[in-house]
Formats: C-alpha cells, structure tokens, sequence
C-alpha cells in the first residue's frame, strides 16, 4: 500500500505554481502549506475528514500535516446538511484552478515587532472550527486571482527576483486570510511552539504513514521520540487534535478510500492490506471515522 506522505525539497524548491484541472487527487500530507483558488467549475475536497465543496473565486488551504484529498467525481455536487448530493454532470473540461506550494518561511514581515507570519499561520490550525476554506465573499475586496497569476507567471519566466515577487504575493494573501481568521477566533500569539514529534532523524507521522498496515507499538513511538508514554499521550492530542490510536486508525481509512473508490477489491482484501485485523473491525472504524459504511462510500 503507497504511503500518503508527499516528500518535497524545501531548500531547494521553496514554491511552486501552476495551473490545473484535474479531478482525483488520493488521500496524502506534506510538510508545505498549499493554496487551491478555484477560477472555474466546481471541486470537492476532503480535508482531515471535513468535507467542502468549491464554487469559482472560493480558495482551499492545507495546513503542513493535514491529510486532504480530491476526489473523482462523476457528477457535481451541492451540499445538504453537511453532506454532498448529486447535481449535473461536470468533468475535467468543466475545471480551472490555481495551486501554490510553499515553505512558510519564505512570508515575511514589514513591522519590526509584529508576529511573524509564519506562527500565524502555523497558530490558524488551533481554530476551534479550522477555516480551510475561504468563500469568494469572503475575499471579495482582495484580488486573490491576481495574487496567484502573478505567482504562476513568474515561475515560467524566472526573470531577476522572481523569487522576491512570488514571496511577496503569497504573503499578502495570507496576510488577508489571517485578517479573516482573526474575526473568527484566531489568537495573536509570540510564544513558541514546536513539534516534539519530529526531527532530522525521526519523524513520527512518516513512521505511522510508512508502517501503517502493521501493528504499531505506541510505546515503542514514545521511546523514539525521547518521551514516556503518558507525555507521549497527552502531547500527541493536544498537537493533532487525535490520540495516537485514532490518528493510527485514520490513516489506515485514508488508505483504505484509495481501494474503496478506485478498485473493486473485497472488504478482506482491503483490511488486510490496511492493517486491520478483518473486515468486521475494518467496517466498524470506517464508520466510526467516515459516518458510513465502507459499502455506502463505494456505492456514492
């Protein structure tokens, strides 16, 4: 089974920009953030199990960690409390959207003093209700599409400080969506955080996603990463909002869609390929995760 992480080489490759109109894009999480504008067409998309559907002007981000997708879909949809109901037809012609990929320490700041962008955006992902999704109303007065070409036409030409303008217009857009989260309960704060989690010889989420379909010693990841267990524990909720069974179980859902929606493998197979220890726990988890069952994802 292929591993969800998306490796990327920061230093070298700090951004990237590009336009797209493709309508699959599996389960997986990196360490960059990255910027979905939608120009045309609708697009669904999947993040860290919350569920948004994109109208053109409405802009997606995934915050580093954050395990989201794209799923194919035949039809468009609209959405009813909270779940995706079928409408018209659409396809790949049907989509337009701009994507950016970037290291957040290429923001910058101007005020000598003020929180740096990177904390802040690092510091958006402990909203109550995370906004990954910005609506077209809500960047009305912003001209985000503009902010994205301009991106997209500079990695083609990479004329002199190509690399100073793309910074500088990813910063204004996340300035503007920091301003947004602040009316909605984003915190400003200087104290320092970071991951007990990883480090240039371990990372905990790259071991789970590499050894997913085995049985994984939580005590043994606790002892990896320098901690006791209950430190280990405690630590690893309040960092992603999960235990470390259920973040465990998670990736091995995420996993299991691929299968679920783009093969016609039994339910065996798919537990078995997973990490689960038969397809009655495989159905259980699924439900608990996704709110139905492995039969009615497939059949949707």
């Amino acid at each position: 089974m292929d591993n969800l992480f998306e490796y990327s080489d920061n230093l070298n490759e700090p951004f990237q920009a590009f336009s797209g109109n493709w309508t699959t894009v599996n389960p997986h999480w990196h360490y960059f953030t990255e910027m979905i504008y939608l120009q045309k067409g609708r697009l669904a998309v999947e993040v860290e199990n919350r569920e948004y559907l994109m109208s053109p002007g409405d802009l997606v981000i995934f915050h580093p960690k954050q395990i989201h997708s794209i799923y194919y879909f035949e039809n468009d949809y609209s959405l009813k409390n909270g779940n995706f109901r079928s409408c018209n037809k659409t396809t790949a012609d049907d989509l337009l959207f701009y994507v950016l990929k970037f290291d957040d320490m290429v923001l910058s700041n101007t005020t000598p003093g003020s929180p740096k962008l990177p904390r802040l955006l690092d510091n958006s992902t402990q909203i109550k209700n995370p906004m990954n999704l910005i609506t077209k109303e809500q960047l009305q007065y912003i001209p985000t599409q503009k902010h994205f070409e301009n991106c997209i036409w500079e990695i083609q030409h990479k004329q002199f400080g190509y690399d100073i303008k793309i910074a500088s217009n990813i910063s204004l857009i996340i300035t503007e969506l920091i301003r947004i989260w602040l009316t909605k309960g984003l915190i400003l704060s200087s104290s320092k955080s970071y991951s007990y989690f990883s480090n240039t010889d371990f990372s905990v989420l790259e071991y789970i996603d590499k050894h997913s379909s085995e049985s994984i010693n939580i005590k043994i990841l606790a002892k990896k990463c320098g901690m006791c267990y209950s430190n280990f524990a405690k630590q690893f909720k309040a960092q992603f909002g999960k235990t470390c069974k259920e973040y465990i179980e998670f990736i091995r859902i995420c996993k299991a869609d691929t299968l679920l929606l783009y093969t016609d493998k039994t339910l065996d197979y798919i537990s078995q390929e997973t990490g689960f220890t038969d397809a009655s726990h495989f159905i259980r988890t699924y439900k608990k995760i996704r709110n139905m069952t492995p039969k009615q994802r497939r059949s949707n």
